[in-house]
């Protein structure tokens, strides 16, 4: 994210009012704790649950910079420049006019233990709060519900993420891994694979129900065409 330093402030103060009302109005009744923390006016940090936590921390370029070169890798440097093959905008003559430089905001926020899907859209919610003021937001969201707001198909596509996890997790063996397929997440509707909906439209292998007839059935009812007395 990119937004001018002098609307940092209020961005995350309405990402903090949003919080504070999420977890008044909505996380109370459901007994989700949530901590909000506001460390100065450019960072806010906010714990859903059991996800990650979710930061926002606004920096110059030259701070951006500077944390570069003083740690061995800096993630909010490696996404905004690419590694240093992207040039960051300081903002159009800041040294003359101070109130058009750039602050910028890089993290992530692992949402995969949450116990109720719900804790997904809450982040993402937030998420959209700040996003609105900047100048510059490339939000990804694997659950899509930030950009599509369907909150069953987040549900499924975060349960399947942590089967993924499991599967891999399960080849690394002597490792001490923290495995996605935990997560208390369960899919609101089940999704159908193309295998199983093409198996539910061919016709059944089987040998046919009739006793003594060794054919195979061929039709829906698992009789073969000459026992199948339903077309009598």
């Amino acid at each position: 994210m990119g937004l001018k330093k002098i609307h940092v402030p209020n961005a995350l103060n309405n990402a903090e009012n949003a919080a504070k009302a999420i977890k008044e109005n909505q996380a109370k009744l459901l007994d989700i704790p949530i901590e909000i923390r506001r460390q100065s006016d450019c960072s806010l940090f906010i714990d859903i649950g059991e996800c990650e936590t979710l930061s926002f921390k606004f920096k110059s370029v030259k701070e951006i910079k500077n944390e570069e070169r003083e740690s061995e890798y800096s993630y909010t440097w490696a996404t905004l420049s690419n590694d240093g093959k992207t040039e960051l905008d300081e903002g159009y003559k800041i040294d003359t006019f101070p109130q058009n430089e750039i602050y910028y905001c890089s993290s992530f926020c692992k949402t995969q233990f949450a116990n109720n899907v719900v804790q997904h859209k809450w982040v993402a919610d937030i998420i959209k709060v700040v996003a609105s003021h900047c100048l510059i937001a490339e939000v990804y969201d694997e659950g899509d519900y930030y950009h599509a707001g369907n909150l069953e198909d987040a549900s499924a596509a975060i349960a399947e993420n942590g089967k993924l996890i499991d599967s891999i997790s399960g080849l690394l063996c002597g490792y001490q891994l923290i495995k996605g397929g935990q997560t208390k997440i369960k899919p609101l509707k089940k999704r159908k694979k193309s295998y199983e909906i093409f198996k539910e439209k061919s016709l059944s292998h089987n040998k046919c129900k009739m006793p003594g007839c060794n054919r195979t059935a061929t039709q829906e009812s698992g009789y073969c065409h000459s026992c199948d007395k339903s077309e009598d």
